[in-house]
């Protein structure tokens, strides 16, 4: 992130920002977005496109950063400072309840280590890991004409604050007396060249586009990043949809029996009540006269199972087979056209919370809540929407409930908390009151309900759809009920 841009930007910004109360902190991916009063300061931390742009438009669908939000909400802005046009952008808060305190954000905008921070006299909270601090270079400022015409990009890049690859590439005698003319105030129409990476020129650049301010510059780029970015993880999510539909189809094709072989169940089964009295006990394979093929047939039965009961599964899977063969050809032919739909780009809008990997863009698979911390608590509808929920869409980190020793649905709570700390309990006690609304156990009160996080369940291969073993358990008891 070029620093002397940066400075220009808060030049144009800062005053709408100084005086505002902060409303809420929200994150998704790499985008944050700090909820004000009339205001929202969209922050970009993705390495290839950095920056910040200020917004009338204030609602969105990012999720709470909790942690961050709920200290710094009805905060209010008393300063904004960038020190010696360094990538770093530091908004200092004013807290008045319960006790007066200040403190301050951070927005640090270095290639290696972007990142958005909460700083206090005694802690300090990241919203990732890797969190840098240097100290200031050069001022341009202390830049000549004269070093400018000696200097290499590569002298300009490490020892002068604000000037990024781009910048000391193009820079010369007139470009420098017009960075510094703008930082002293003078009316510039900065041009964006490219998008991704974001590439910025106060140069007469042809190819590029010209803003009326900085704002609208880095609101036109990051905008347009994050629009292409979702066009892309969509065509990816179609592409693999359509992968994991060819697979299906190629499964269910698999089944498909020629109408023969059908009716060879059922003769099976003929054939077996036929010569009850010729099997002996213990056979595993019987070989009869086929009356229809005119020839020897060997049929396996179990060993366990009388003559009867053998016959009598073979037609209980004549008449399964029957019945679904007609309907394996319709699930077949229904996968094929939709992926001629997806392939044809009518299905470009389906949104990834809508795609099932094998059946293709369905209603969600899921009662879904979202509760006013921000956390997400998914509920699966029935046994096979509980395996998807919990083995599928449930992350390592994501806690699972389920209501003790009655038949319910299962329950994912996906915290908005910072990876390693726990829910609250109140989120605790609320998710297990939805696992217990969705159970048998509804109409009762003070139910037991089981939760673990869900990298502590197993699956044994031979257990019923929906079924898991808790390697870890605790409990909560709860009145059943749905969050308001």
């Amino acid at each position: 992130m070029n620093g002397i841009y940066l400075h220009l930007l808060l030049a144009e910004i800062r005053k709408d920002l100084i005086g505002t109360f902060v409303r809420d902190v929200r994150m998704k991916d790499r985008l944050i977005i700090l909820l004000l009063r009339g205001h929202s300061l969209h922050i970009s931390l993705y390495p290839t496109v950095m920056g910040m742009f200020l917004d009338t438009k204030s609602d969105c669908g990012f999720d709470t950063m909790k942690a961050i939000s709920d200290t710094v909400r009805s905060c209010r802005i008393t300063e904004v400072v960038q020190e010696c046009f360094m990538p770093v952008v530091r908004m200092q808060l004013e807290k008045s309840f319960p006790g007066k305190e200040i403190l301050e954000l951070i927005v640090s905008f270095y290639p290696e280590a972007p990142n958005f921070s909460l700083r206090t006299e005694s802690w300090q909270r990241n919203a990732f890991p890797r969190y840098v601090e240097k100290k200031p270079k050069s001022s341009i400022f202390d830049l000549s004409e004269a070093q400018i015409a000696g200097a290499d990009v590569d002298y300009l890049i490490r020892n002068i604050e604000g000037i990024d690859k781009k910048l000391a590439q193009e820079i010369d005698a007139e470009i420098l007396r017009r960075v510094k003319s703008a930082l002293r105030g003078a009316r510039v129409r900065p041009k964006l060249v490219s998008g991704d990476p974001l590439n910025i020129s106060l140069s007469s650049n042809e190819d590029a586009r010209s803003y009326p301010s900085f704002n609208r510059l880095f609101k036109a780029a990051i905008t347009r990043f994050e629009e292409e970015r979702e066009r892309k993880r969509s065509e990816q999510d179609k592409r693999l949809l359509v992968k994991n539909m060819k697979r299906r189809i190629a499964r269910l094709r698999k089944k498909i029996l020629q109408p023969a072989h059908i009716e060879g169940l059922r003769t099976a089964g003929d054939l077996l009540l036929s010569n009850v009295t010729r099997i002996k006990k213990g056979s595993s394979t019987v070989s009869f006269l086929d009356p229809y093929l005119k020839r020897q047939r060997q049929i396996i039965i179990d060993p366990r199972l009388t003559p009867q009961a053998n016959a009598q599964k073979y037609f209980a899977k004549y008449k399964k087979e029957k019945r679904g063969q007609p309907k394996l050809r319709e699930q077949i032919a229904k996968l094929e056209k939709e992926i001629v739909v997806l392939k044809s780009g009518a299905g470009s809008g389906v949104a990834r919370e809508k795609i099932d990997s094998k059946t293709g863009p369905v209603h969600e698979p899921f009662h879904k809540f979202t509760l006013n911390s921000g956390s997400i608590v998914y509920v699966g509808k029935n046994a096979r929407s509980n395996e998807q929920l919990t083995f599928t869409r449930a992350r390592p980190a994501d806690y699972f409930f389920h209501a003790r020793g009655v038949e319910g649905a299962h329950v994912i709570l996906r915290a908005n908390v910072p990876r390693g700390q726990r829910p609250g309990k109140d989120e605790i006690r609320t998710a297990g009151a939805i696992a217990a609304h969705f159970s048998k156990a509804r109409k009762q009160r003070n139910v037991p309900v089981s939760y673990t996080q869900r990298k502590y369940l197993k699956k044994s291969k031979r257990a019923k759809v929906g079924s898991v073993t808790m390697m870890r358990e605790e409990v909560v008891f709860v009145d059943p009920g749905l969050p308001e």
